[in-house]
C-alpha cells in the first residue's frame, strides 16, 4: 500500500519548509562549496546504488549549498540544487513507501512538527518512530493483560474441579484408563496433540457405542445424540460445561507452537473431573498450575505393561531385520529410501511420515497389524500415543535437523519413541537398538537421564487486538514482555509473523484488512508455509473470502509435484486447508464433495504407496551406485574422492 498522493503532497511541502528554515554552518568561499557539493552527490549515488536510505549529511550540504548559491546570486547553481533537493526528497519518499506501516510513520512525522527533516537521516526517523511506538504500545498492553495468566479463566477457577493427573511413560495404559472413564460420562471430551489420534479415540468410542462427535481444525463429524467429543487440543470448546474431560500427551504444554493448547485447557476446562494424562517429566510444572489454580488433585503411576531391553550390538539391517520391527528415521525422503532397500529385499513395510494423511496412516498401521506388512518404517510421528505391536525399535539415526540444526536426540525423544517397543500379550518385551555403536551408545545414555519440564507455554491474548497497532507490532511487542512467573513463557510466533508478513504484501487487494480480528482468523490458519502451493491457496482465500458465501475448492489438476504421490498430498491439504478457512470465516461448504475427494485422494496415497518406490532410493548422482542410508553427499566415496581429485589435478595446473 504506498502512500496516497495527497499525503505526499503534504510530505513535500513539509521537506520544503524544512530546508528553508534548516541552517547549516555557513560555507566560506566557492572552493569549500565545490568540495561539499562534490561530497554530497557521491554519498547520493552510493545511496541509489545500494539503495539504502539517506543519511543526514547529503541533506544537511544541500541546505547549506542553497543558502550559499542563494547569497552569492548563482542561479545555475541554484537551479542544480533544487533538482538535488528534489532527488533527496523522491529517495526518503521511496523509503518511507517501503517500510512496514508506511502510513504510521508518515502520520507520526507529520504530528512531530518539532523534527526536522532534513536535519536527520530518514533511518533515524524511522527508528525514533519504532522506538516511540513500542513505548507506547508496551504501556497499553500492561494496562490491558493481567500479569498471572490463570485470572483469564474465573469460570473455571470458580468451579469444584478434580484433577486426575495419569503419571506414566508409554504403553503404561495411562491413556486407556482414562478413555474408560470417559465413555461413562454423561457430557465428555478428549482432547489429544493429533488428528490420528482423535480419530483412534472416536473409533474406540464409537466401537463401544458411546454416541460420540469428533472435532480438528481439518473436518468436524457432528452427532445429534452425541456424549462425548474427541478433539485435538486446540477445537475443544471452553464454553462447554463437562463431566470428564481427558487431556491427553500433556507433556506438550511446552512445545513452543502448540503448547499453549495445554495450558488453556489445565487452566480452562470446565469440568468436574479432569484427567491429566502426561510424560513423567511433565509432573512438576502440572502441579505447579494446578496449585496457582487452587485445584484439587489425586496422582495416579502407571508402570510399563512390558519390559524394555536395549540390545547390545548395532542393527544390520540386511542381516537382522524381523517381523515387528519399526525402524525410525526422521524425514520422508530416508523413509521412503529405507522402504524402497527393504522392498528389494522382499520385505514389506508399512510407511508412517507426517505428510500422510490421517487415515492413510491409520490404514498403514492396519496393514502391520493384520501382518500385511512386515515391519514399519516412520518418522518420529510414531512417537505420539498410537498404540502398535512393536516388538523392536530401531533408529536408524541418532541425530535429527530440528528446523534449526542437526543434533543428537534428547531423551524425551528417545524415551517417546523407544517407549513404543513391547505390547503386552503379544510382545512381552521391547526391544531397542540402533544401526551404530555411537548411536546405541547415545540413546542408552540419555534414555534414563531425568528429564524436567520448567515451564508451560501461554497463548496470545486476543483482547490486545483492541490496541489502535498493526497486529505485528503488538505480537512482537506482546512477546518481548516478559512474563512475571517462571512458571510460564510465551508461545512462538515466528509463523504469524510469517504469515502476516504475507498478507501485508498484498493488504491492498484484502478488504478485511482493516479489521485486526479477521486478519489474526487467517494467521491463525493452519497452513504448510514450506508448500507453495498452500501458502498460494491461502493467499488466494485471505483476498477473495468476501467475494462470495463459498470458497474455491481445489482442484487436483492444478496442483504440481515431482511425483504423483507429492501431488496428491499436496492436494489433501489443500482440502484441508478449504474446510478449514470455510469454517473459520463461515462459509457455505460442500461437505458431501470433500468427503469425495479425499476419499478419492486417499485412494491414490495408498497406491503409489503400494507401488515400487525404487524412484525414491538414493543414488549416486555420478555412477548410479546406492548410496549408504543417511549418507549426507548425493556421491558415492569413489566419485567423491575421484571428483575432489580431478578438481586439485586442475586447480594444480
Amino acid at each position: 500500500m504506498s502512500i496516497s498522493p495527497s499525503v505526499k503532497d503534504k510530505l513535500r511541502k513539509r521537506y520544503d519548509a524544512d530546508f528553508l528554515s534548516f541552517h547549516e554552518n555557513k560555507i566560506k568561499d566557492s572552493r569549500s562549496a565545490g568540495n561539499r557539493a562534490r561530497e554530497m552527490r557521491v554519498t547520493i549515488e552510493a545511496r541509489l546504488d545500494n539503495g539504502k536510505a539517506l543519511t543526514a549529511s547529503p541533506k544537511r550540504q544541500c541546505a547549506a549549498l542553497t543558502q550559499f548559491y542563494q547569497s552569492r546570486g548563482n542561479v545555475a547553481q541554484l537551479r542544480n540544487m533544487e533538482k538535488t533537493q528534489r532527488q533527496i526528497i523522491s529517495m526518503d519518499l521511496t523509503y518511507i513507501d517501503s517500510c512496514a506501516h508506511s502510513e504510521r510513520f508518515v502520520q507520526y512525522l507529520l504530528e512531530h512538527t518539532e523534527i526536522n527533516m532534513v536535519g536527520s537521516g530518514i533511518g533515524e526517523l524511522y527508528n525514533k518512530y519504532l522506538k516511540a511506538s513500542e513505548k507506547e504500545l508496551r504501556k497499553a498492553i500492561l494496562g490491558m493483560v493481567q500479569t498471572d495468566a490463570e485470572v483469564e479463566y474465573t469460570q473455571a477457577l470458580a468451579m469444584e474441579r478434580r484433577f486426575i493427573l495419569h503419571i506414566g511413560g508409554t504403553n503404561s495404559g495411562k491413556t486407556y484408563e482414562s478413555v474408560e472413564r470417559l465413555k461413562k460420562a454423561k457430557c465428555g471430551v478428549y482432547a489429544g496433540p493429533l488428528r490420528l489420534l482423535a480419530l483412534e479415540i472416536y473409533d474406540k468410542l464409537l466401537a463401544a457405542e458411546v454416541p460420540c462427535s469428533m472435532i480438528t481444525g481439518e473436518e468436524q463429524h457432528i452427532a445429534e445424540d452425541s456424549r462425548v467429543t474427541a478433539c485435538t487440543a486446540e477445537m475443544v470448546d471452553l464454553d462447554t460445561e463437562y463431566d470428564v474431560a481427558v487431556i491427553d500427551e500433556a507433556q506438550m504444554i511446552s512445545d513452543p507452537f502448540r503448547g499453549h493448547a495445554w495450558s488453556r485447557l489445565v487452566m480452562g476446562i470446565k469440568a468436574k473431573e479432569v484427567h491429566i494424562c502426561m510424560a513423567p517429566e511433565a509432573e512438576n510444572i502440572i502441579r505447579r498450575i494446578l496449585k496457582r489454580c487452587h485445584a484439587k488433585f489425586d496422582v495416579v503411576r502407571h508402570e510399563r505393561n512390558t519390559e524394555l531391553v536395549f540390545e547390545d550390538k548395532p542393527f544390520d539391517i540386511d542381516n537382522d531385520l524381523t517381523r515387528g520391527d519399526a525402524l525410525i528415521l526422521f524425514s520422508k525422503r530416508m523413509v521412503l529410501d529405507v522402504a524402497a532397500r527393504l522392498e528389494l529385499q522382499g520385505v514389506k513395510a508399512s510407511v508412517i511420515y507426517g505428510n500422510l494423511p490421517p487415515q492413510i496412516r491409520k490404514k498403514q498401521f492396519e496393514m502391520f497389524l493384520k501382518g500385511e506388512n512386515d515391519v514399519v518404517v516412520a518418522t518420529d510421528a510414531i512417537g505420539l500415543g498410537v498404540n502398535l505391536p512393536i516388538r523392536r525399535i530401531v533408529f536408524m539415526e541418532h541425530m535429527k535437523f530440528d528446523g534449526k540444526e542437526r543434533r543428537p536426540l534428547n531423551e524425551f525423544e528417545v524415551r517417546q519413541i523407544a517407549g513404543r517397543a513391547g505390547r503386552r500379550g503379544m510382545y512381552d518385551v521391547g526391544y531397542v537398538t540402533a544401526t551404530t555403536e555411537a548411536g546405541l551408545e547415545h540413546i542408552k545414555r540419555v534414555y534414563p537421564m531425568k528429564h524436567t519440564i520448567e515451564y508451560a507455554i501461554i497463548g496470545f491474548p486476543q483482547v490486545l487486538l483492541d490496541i489502535d497497532q498493526p497486529i505485528d507490532q503488538i505480537l512482537t511487542s506482546w512477546y518481548g514482555i516478559k512474563p512475571n512467573l517462571d512458571v510460564y513463557r510465551k508461545m512462538d510466533i515466528k509463523e504469524m509473523l510469517i504469515k502476516y508478513k504475507n498478507l501485508y504484501n498484498i493488504r491492498d487487494s484484502i478488504a478485511g484488512f482493516d479489521d485486526k480480528r479477521e486478519v489474526y482468523n487467517m494467521i491463525s490458519c493452519d497452513v504448510d508455509l514450506g508448500n507453495e502451493k498452500c501458502m498460494a491457496m491461502w493467499r488466494y482465500y485471505c483476498r477473495t473470502y468476501t467475494a462470495d458465501v463459498s470458497i474455491k475448492f481445489p482442484v487436483f489438476d492444478e496442483v504440481r509435484g515431482d511425483t504423483r504421490l507429492e501431488r496428491a498430498e499436496t492436494y489433501y491439504k489443500l482440502l484441508d486447508l478449504y474446510n478449514q478457512f470455510s469454517v473459520r470465516f463461515g462459509k457455505i461448504m460442500n461437505e458431501e464433495r470433500v468427503v469425495e475427494e479425499r476419499l478419492k485422494t486417499e485412494d491414490i496415497i495408498l497406491a503409489e504407496l503400494g507401488k515400487s518406490k525404487n524412484f525414491y532410493l538414493r543414488r549416486c548422482n555420478y555412477c548410479g551406485k546406492l548410496l549408504p542410508i543417511g549418507a549426507r553427499s548425493s556421491l558415492c566415496d569413489k566419485c567423491y574422492y575421484s571428483v575432489a581429485g580431478a578438481r586439485q589435478g586442475r586447480q594444480r595446473r
